[in-house]
């Protein structure tokens, strides 16, 4: 329920001492619910295929919180990111830019300084 976290998580690593290790697995601290998976990755010419099954999960706090638009758009903007980091396509800049007229309309402080830090992390000024 932090928008700048996602974007950290999705761009950057984040500080170590926001995990804490469950069965060796890092988890952070403030998730409301995580879960472990075994993964299978079958790799292709074009494209990889990843296979996910759950082995172990865990609610930590149910949180029944109203739809915020501007925080749903900073999701979008972070998927939307990492995917311009690893291809530099022009498309997902501007998909980016979109999200972001959303969270400037929609979106309070903590969304607005998402935005700031994903612009920062990839390198594109506002």
């Amino acid at each position: 329920d932090d928008p700048a976290l996602f974007v950290k998580s999705a761009l950057s690593d984040v500080e170590p001492e926001r995990f804490k290790f469950i069965d060796g697995f890092p988890v952070l601290e403030q998730a409301l619910g995580w879960v472990i998976f075994d993964c299978e990755c079958r790799r292709g010419e074009n494209i990889s295929v990843v296979e996910l099954s759950p082995v172990r999960g865990e609610i930590n706090r149910r949180a029944i919180e109203p739809v915020n638009r501007g925080f749903n758009a900073v999701i979008e903007a972070a998927v939307h990111a990492t995917r311009y980091v690893g291809l530099k396509e022009q498309e997902y800049l501007r998909h980016i830019e979109y999200s972001n007229t959303i969270v400037q309309k929609c979106g309070g402080a903590r969304e607005k300084e998402a935005m700031r830090l994903l612009y920062e992390l990839i390198g594109y000024p506002e």
